[in-house]
């Protein structure tokens, strides 16, 4: 038990990079991936730029992907293999600090249940920095934890080099910072002696954390109290936490319906809460139970404190707190598993039950990682390119609803082509809530299509543009379908006009 216990932590790397790499390129790359291509091939000076600039988003992960490009290509594999690297290393480092913080079998379950966790396959199939952060949070946090039991400097210097580099792959990553000081805080060691060892490394380090945040802080902390629109959607406390709750336990796309999968999420929300109880017996297990609420609690209450004026949530953001999350579900998992007992039954009883529950949650990370390598789910722009690379006539125009798609779809069409944008039409004013009416929206489509005699619509989020369907309705009134073909939120249809 011992030997296999020694190579399960490899078993599991070697399983999650082969669940990772199965159908890492059946998604389509979605718009957002596309951009970060786009970013991190900008020219080199405007992307040191971003840095200090305001609002801008991850330009550490767009430089590394530019040096990645150079190396590997723009294909979809080269694209997203960093996310994948990541994403398995995670793994890695979930069993370390689980191991540091509690045991090796925790730290193996929590692994485990990263490995399978579909969420995190997900977004280590995505060409963004969701998986870096992760790995990089996780990474900061080991070395808080050595540095505060060992003393060692190279300790010291990898907390502030990972919080560093993940402040600047994405902007919320900065939340570590507080997370880190209140963990230093309840670690801090209570022998005198370690104590003044400790003060003055852990006092450079955290200033050394502050100075690189400055150049964003000087933008970002007054938009905190700054109300605002976003785009995001406005969220309780409490739906945030069961999205959360939903995304960690299900992953983007499952099998399971609504009433299954809200047991999915109970059980693995259960386990977590009796988890921190068993850990409030005394000081030490205390400690380790605060560790995981102040993971969890710091960047969640943060985020929907920012949102209360200006709405910041959605879950990616978050990424890097879904391991403590599989922590305390570990050490639920662990507290239900009995080392000894005076009876037999409840012994066994209490095993089965945290075998068949653990089975459970991986059942359902199964489930969710065969939808999302069989269910196409991100905007299908390669199918839709290779439709029109076959039928495209020579005077056909492509037509872009939302415009803000006509990257993506560049990325998979090769051809040289005539482009439009579709129209704006959803300025606010007086007339039905729009500033111009149906009649000049129709008189300004009328200019716009003169002269063509066919063209190409690709459509994709059309409410953010044409709520509407205005763009739409001109075409069927005017124009005569040849040919459509519905994809995953794309839909490409050739009209001939009249």
């Amino acid at each position: 038990a011992t030997r296999l216990l020694r190579f399960a932590p490899y078993a599991l790397v070697l399983l999650a990079c082969l669940l990772r790499l199965n159908s890492i390129t059946f998604q389509s790359l979605w718009r957002d991936e596309v951009d970060a291509v786009r970013f991190a091939l900008a020219p080199l000076p405007d992307v040191i730029k971003t840095f200090s600039q305001p609002g801008f988003n991850g330009p550490l992960y767009f430089l590394m992907l530019r040096g990645w490009i150079g190396l590997a290509g723009q294909s979809e594999f080269a694209l997203r293999f960093p996310s994948l690297m990541f994403g398995v290393i995670s793994i890695a480092l979930i069993y370390s600090v689980g191991t540091r913080l509690f045991s090796r079998p925790i730290g193996l379950v929590a692994a485990l249940l990263l490995t399978f966790s579909g969420y995190h396959v997900w977004y280590s199939q995505e060409a963004k920095m969701y998986t870096l952060i992760t790995a990089l949070a996780l990474a900061a946090i080991y070395c808080l934890r050595r540095g505060l039991e060992d003393g060692r400097a190279r300790f010291w210097m990898g907390l502030v080099v990972c919080t560093s580099l993940a402040m600047y792959a994405h902007i919320l990553a900065a939340l570590i910072i507080p997370t880190a000081g209140l963990l230093c805080s309840l670690w801090w060691p209570r022998a005198a002696d370690v104590r003044r060892q400790r003060l003055k490394p852990a006092l450079i380090a955290f200033g050394l954390l502050i100075v690189p945040y400055l150049p964003l802080a000087a933008w970002q902390l007054p938009l905190v109290f700054q109300p605002g629109n976003t785009g995001f959607g406005r969220y309780t406390l409490g739906e945030m936490l069961n999205v959360l709750n939903g995304a960690y336990t299900r992953g983007i796309l499952n099998s399971l319906d609504n009433t299954w999968g809200a047991v999915i999420a109970g059980l693995a929300a259960t386990l977590a809460f009796f988890g921190w109880l068993t850990r409030l017996t005394d000081r030490a297990r205390l400690t380790t139970a605060l560790t995981l609420l102040i993971w969890l609690a710091v960047p969640t209450l943060s985020i929907w404190f920012v949102s209360l004026n200006r709405p910041l949530f959605t879950d990616r953001y978050l990424i890097w707190i879904m391991p403590a999350y599989y922590l305390s579900i570990a050490v639920g998992l662990a507290a239900l598993w009995p080392a000894a007992s005076a009876r037999p039954i409840i012994h066994h009883a209490r095993r089965f039950s945290a075998a068949i529950a653990l089975s459970v949650l991986i059942g359902a990370g199964a489930l969710s990682l065969n939808a999302q390598a069989t269910t196409p789910y991100k905007s299908d722009f390669r199918s839709a390119a290779a439709v029109i690379t076959q039928a495209k006539q020579a005077d056909d125009v492509l037509l872009f609803q939302i415009p803000y798609i006509q990257t993506t779809f560049d990325y998979y069409f090769k051809q040289p082509y005539t482009g439009l944008a579709g129209p704006y039409t959803n300025f606010p004013g007086n007339n039905d809530g729009y500033q111009d009416t149906e009649a000049v929206i129709f008189t300004q489509l009328d200019q716009t299509f003169a002269g063509i005699s066919s063209l190409w619509l690709v459509a994709s989020e059309v409410t953010m543009w044409d709520q509407r369907d205005l763009l739409q309705r001109w075409l069927d009134d005017h124009g005569t379908r040849t040919q459509q073909h519905v994809f995953a939120q794309v839909t490409v249809t050739r009209y001939e006009l009249k």
